[in-house]
């Protein structure tokens, strides 16, 4: 099950790697979480939180610092 699905519930428990395709054609290997107990206070949502479009999967990225997106239809896959 390497669905969009997965890697939602996959990112609210805690690190994942995955891949999606970048917009400019290249792969980005990419390791996020939703889980706030791992994402550092300073970078917690603060207010409202802006809506994501339905296509598009948010997340924060470990390697980065900082939230990022891409569309769900650019989603590789969960490395395991």
């Amino acid at each position: 099950m390497n669905s969009i699905e997965a890697l939602k519930e996959q990112l609210r428990q805690g690190e994942v790697k995955f891949q999606f395709t970048k917009k400019n054609g290249e792969i980005r290997d990419a390791r996020g979480t939703l889980n706030m107990d791992i994402i550092p206070q300073e970078n917690h949502p603060k207010g409202t939180i802006k809506e994501v479009p339905e296509n598009t999967t948010r997340y924060f990225d470990l390697d980065k610092e900082s939230w990022r997106s891409f569309t769900n239809d650019s989603f590789i896959g969960i490395v395991e």
